[in-house]
């Protein structure tokens, strides 16, 4: 039998400002059947702020994926909300075909901008709003007054391990 004894000076901080976590949200216009729907798969090291992951649009009426692109960014933390600052491009993977981008006079730049405001923190409560541009057919389209929600998946394990 194993006993774990504590002392009188230790506690458990639930509300640690550093560490590591993953989070997905969905972003979208409420009401708004067949629209763009932007979701977030992000994460997150607090001690420097920094946020990587991956943005997918997807179109529920036209081809089912818009844009995929890895993203990256940093956030804020302004009284009990987040601002998320977020940038994406596209990964080269093959070298061969970097080093041609790089010959022809190609840059590589950002095809993804997200400005959002999660309304207490990173539940992403009530009124969470976000506005985002990406460039595709060589025209940039952007979306604004978003709605910024958890995805399903998280909102349920949130909710079965009574995290709220």
């Amino acid at each position: 039998m194993l006993l774990i004894s504590r002392s009188p000076n230790m506690t458990i901080d639930r509300d640690q400002k550093s560490g590591l976590f993953i989070v997905s949200y969905n972003v979208n216009k409420p009401g708004q059947a067949g629209g763009l729907n932007l979701r977030l798969d992000l994460t997150v090291y607090t001690p420097s702020r920094h946020i990587t992951g991956r943005a997918t649009i997807t179109h529920a009426t036209l081809q089912p994926l818009v844009f995929e692109h890895p993203i990256q960014g940093r956030y804020e933390e302004q009284g009990r909300d987040i601002e998320l600052h977020l940038i994406g491009a596209p990964r080269m993977h093959d070298q061969h075909a970097q080093n041609q981008a790089h010959a022809a006079g190609h840059a590589l730049l950002e095809q993804f901008f997200f400005d959002g405001q999660l309304k207490d923190g990173w539940q992403a409560g009530n009124n969470s709003k976000a506005r985002y541009a990406f460039f595709q057919n060589q025209q940039w389209h952007e979306q604004l007054g978003q709605e910024v929600r958890l995805a399903d998946e998280i909102n349920n394990a949130i909710k079965a391990l009574n995290l709220r």
